[in-house]
């Protein structure tokens, strides 16, 4: 008689399916209406990584390098830089949002292992993950170009590889853990706490005495330090600042201070702990959802309530790390948003900072229910099941209308409707209709969404990431046919100087507020 086998699935491979074939369908659905690619932030990520490849032959290295430029970190743009070679990808967002897509599946399955090692228990790590992967913010921006979904694929890659290290010690694993930290350092500013954080926990929880014990500090901190030293040199080398991405024109501190006018309603923030916290809160609790914020901080505070109770504070400095590791980032938004290096409004201005939180709320949902197990044995299946519908009742509640529940979103979706979003669309019709492959003058700063949604690529620009752009104050290129020129914006600013050739344009479209204005050379 034959016997037939079954394979036995393996949990790690089949949670990174599922993170898959749910973020696809996901991604799937959203592109179909255009709504993955609304991001004012999005679109500027994609120019990025677009100018690293999209540049004259005869441009240099280090002048398609310096199209990184500040304050944005590298490594998101590095990364989507050969899926946006292709002007598909790149004009439709896809680019990114391909990034955001496997940057989700990894993430969602380092959560799981994360638990999986902490509780000793797939059905609470399976609650964990169902409490990260079916929340619906987390959703939609993992089909968005945005930068958020890779820092949490290499924060929690991070946070996986470092309670390894905790356990086991070894060299392999310490150096894992210190790659891993360094790109979640390079992605996204909130991993820069995790430097000194992570030097704390490297000299603590060593497994090697004396000078063995110094040389793993040493190792780790040189690892993950190259990224911060890297980016202070990039930011010197191209601006003559180290700083330039804290206090710069375009830092988040910068841009506050060019919109001061229209965002003085947030200086209520600045300086104020009580105000910066409420709104944090407020902040992750709309992102997070109700039920997964309550959930998490009692599962959190459940575990601590049983290492207290059982006096095994000691034997819990694994546990300790993971939960210094998983709050230390959000924790920081907070300070940022406290000091004034970023602005936070609920429900209308970056409201997916909220989301630092979720991988701290998942994991507390884990170790709350395995808590439960232990204390009510008999019904540990169901204590997880409960756990789990809930979570996935909140996430179908959340969506019974669509994604237009969605706070996330609607800061996007709103933005298209704006007086400036409306002549940034007609602005891109019109060049659309008229320019064709001719060479264009612009600063693209402002321009990224006309650039792509218009058909011009970066080749025929010139803008200010080229070497040319800072000739244009006293003459204009003969080859230039096109000037696209912002109310304010560097353009405006140079041709305010006179350069010579500049008598050789007209005036040929101007939009309705008189925001943008392009100009065509005399035939």
């Amino acid at each position: 008689m034959c016997r037939v086998v079954i394979p036995t699935l393996r949990p790690v491979p089949l949670v990174a399916s599922a993170s898959g074939l749910l973020g696809g369908l996901v991604l799937t659905w959203v592109a179909a209406y255009g709504w993955h690619h609304l991001y004012g932030d999005g679109y500027a990520h994609l120019a990025i990584a677009r100018k690293l490849v999209d540049a004259l032959p005869d441009t240099s290295w280090w002048e398609r390098y310096i199209q990184l430029g500040s304050p944005w970190l590298p490594l998101p743009h590095v990364l989507t830089a050969p899926l946006a070679v292709s002007d598909l990808l790149w004009r439709s967002g896809l680019a990114g949002s391909l990034v955001s897509l496997l940057a989700f599946v990894a993430a969602a399955t380092f959560l799981f292992r994360l638990v999986t090692d902490l509780t000793a228990s797939r059905t609470a790590a399976a609650v964990a993950w169902a409490a990260f992967a079916l929340n619906p913010s987390l959703l939609y921006l993992q089909t968005t170009p945005l930068t958020e979904p890779l820092f949490l694929a290499t924060w929690l890659g991070s946070a996986w590889s470092g309670y390894g290290w905790v356990l086991h010690g070894g060299r392999t694993k310490l150096v894992q853990f210190g790659l891993w930290t360094v790109l979640a350092l390079l992605t996204r500013y909130e991993g820069w706490v995790l430097l000194p954080a992570g030097v704390g926990v490297v000299a603590w929880c060593s497994r090697r005495r004396g000078w063995a014990r110094v040389a793993d500090v040493a190792l780790w901190s040189s690892l993950v330090g190259a990224g911060v030293v890297y980016w202070l040199w990039h930011n010197w080398a191209i601006y003559g600042r180290p700083l330039e991405f804290l206090n710069g024109l375009y830092s988040a501190r910068g841009y506050f201070a060019r919109h001061r006018d229209e965002l003085s309603y947030l200086g209520f923030i600045v300086g104020r702990p009580l105000a910066a916290g409420l709104v944090w809160v407020v902040t992750v609790v709309i992102c997070a959802s109700v039920t997964t914020t309550l959930l998490g901080a009692i599962g959190w505070g459940l575990r601590a309530y049983e290492v207290w109770r059982m006096r095994s504070l000691a034997a819990d400095i694994p546990t300790g790390v993971v939960c210094l590791w998983l709050w230390l980032p959000p924790l920081f938004t907070a300070y940022s948003l406290y000091s004034g290096n970023i602005q936070i409004y609920p429900l209308f201005l970056n409201n997916r900072y909220g989301l630092a939180a979720l991988p701290a709320l998942a994991v507390g949902i884990g170790l709350g229910v395995t808590v439960l197990q232990r204390r009510f044995p008999a019904q540990r299946r169901w204590s997880a099941v409960v756990v789990g519908l809930v979570c996935l009742g909140q996430s179908l509640w959340v969506l019974r209308d669509g994604v237009y529940q969605l706070s996330v979103f609607q800061e996007a979706y709103r933005a298209q409707f704006t007086p400036l979003g409306r002549e940034q669309r007609a602005l891109a019709r019109f060049l659309r209709a008229q320019v064709g492959p001719s060479p264009v003058a612009l600063f693209s700063g402002d321009l990224s969404s006309v650039i792509a949604q218009s058909g011009l690529t970066y080749a025929q620009l010139l803008h200010e990431g080229c070497a040319v752009w800072h000739t244009l104050d006293r003459a204009i290129p003969v080859t230039v046919v096109w000037l696209v020129v912002g109310r304010g914006d560097g353009l405006d600013a140079k041709l305010q100087r006179h350069p010579v050739g500049r008598e050789r344009f007209s005036p040929v479209w101007v939009s309705d507020q008189g925001t943008f204005t392009v100009w065509r050379r005399n035939l």
